[in-house]
C-alpha cells in the first residue's frame, strides 16, 4: 500500500503566515482546529495586551499551551492512579467478603 496516497498538503493560516503542511487524510480535521485554537489565542493576547511584538504573543500562548498540556497530563497521570487504587480495593474488599462469608 502506497501511503504517500493517504497523505496530503493543507493550508494552515497561523497567526500571520500561511503553512503548507502535509497530513493523513484522517488527521486533518485536528490540524485545522489546532490552528484555529493558536489564533484564537494569539487573538486575545494581541486584544488584551495591545502594543507587543508578534513574537512575544506567540511565545505566551507557546507558554499557555505547554502548561495546559503538562497540567492535564498530570490529571490523566493521577487518574491513572486512582482508578488503580479504586480497582485494587475493590478486589481485595471482594476478597475480604468472600473470606467472611466462608468462615
Amino acid at each position: 500500500m502506497d501511503n504517500s496516497k493517504d497523505k496530503f498538503v493543507i493550508q494552515l493560516l497561523i497567526g500571520k503566515q500561511l503553512y503548507p503542511i502535509t497530513v493523513k487524510r484522517e488527521q486533518e480535521e485536528i490540524y485545522r482546529k489546532a490552528a484555529q485554537l493558536i489564533n484564537e489565542k494569539l487573538s486575545r493576547y494581541e486584544q488584551s495586551y495591545p502594543n507587543l511584538g508578534y513574537e512575544r504573543y506567540t511565545s505566551v500562548a507557546l507558554l499557555d499551551f505547554a502548561v495546559q498540556m503538562l497540567q492535564l497530563q498530570a490529571q490523566k497521570d493521577e487518574s491513572l492512579y486512582t482508578e488503580t487504587v479504586e480497582r485494587l480495593s475493590s478486589e481485595i474488599e471482594a476478597l475480604l467478603k468472600k473470606e467472611r462469608t466462608s468462615l
